[in-house]
């Protein structure tokens, strides 16, 4: 048939031109603050969001020997989540927030409840499960604000007492630069909350 299995197209990730110097710039200032504020490992956070797919299409599909463009079935399947990771310096992994689309507990998993084991397991764990009260599943200003109430505050307190520290000590959380992230609501209310909680950027195209 003329056939050969071939993985669907897509453009490749750019860097920015100046990759190198902009996350040059963001390394001192890390380690400006660590100096400066004395901060352990412990209480230096990574956070980063990442789509979690409910149903997985195929990744290769069979297409004419020499096409250039391949499309693949289920490619662009889009009934998913957000998972919010966390991950400090020293290794720790915190617990995961993962982000729904809709308003009710009917968009939870197992509807919320938690009598359910599995979903009770994770709720143990410290993993909370999110409403975006909006039309999509991605991170939005009250999702952000329920993580860093929720998990990231709590983390950094519990880990600034373990290190003797004053439970407001200063403590790094690094995130990207999505929309959210940089807003001027988000950067006000986090300021004014909690300002202890030093927020830098990982520069643009560079995660």
């Amino acid at each position: 048939l003329g056939w050969t299995l071939r993985r669907a197209t897509k453009a490749a990730h750019k860097l920015p031109e100046d990759w190198r110097t902009s996350t040059y710039k963001a390394a001192l200032r890390a380690a400006y603050a660590l100096q400066h504020f004395y901060i352990p490992a412990a209480c230096i956070v990574n956070s980063d969001e990442t789509q979690l797919l409910l149903q997985h299409g195929g990744e290769c599909s069979y297409a004419p020997i020499g096409a250039h463009q391949v499309d693949v079935l289920g490619k662009e399947e889009k009934r998913a989540c957000t998972i919010m990771t966390s991950l400090a310096m020293d290794g720790t992994l915190l617990p995961f927030q993962s982000i729904w689309k809709g308003s009710t507990n009917r968009s939870l998993p197992f509807s919320n409840d938690h009598s359910n084991p599995l979903l009770q397991e994770a709720v143990e764990q410290g993993h909370i499960f999110t409403l975006s009260h909006s039309a999509t599943y991605w991170t939005n200003f009250h999702t952000l604000k329920l993580f860093v109430n929720t998990l990231l505050v709590p983390y950094f307190e519990r880990q600034n007492k373990n290190h003797s520290r004053p439970s407001h000590a200063s403590c790094l959380w690094i995130i990207d630069v999505y929309s959210v992230h940089r807003s001027e609501e988000f950067r006000a209310w986090i300021h004014e909350t909690h300002p202890w909680v030093l927020v830098h950027y990982i520069p643009a195209s560079c995660t």
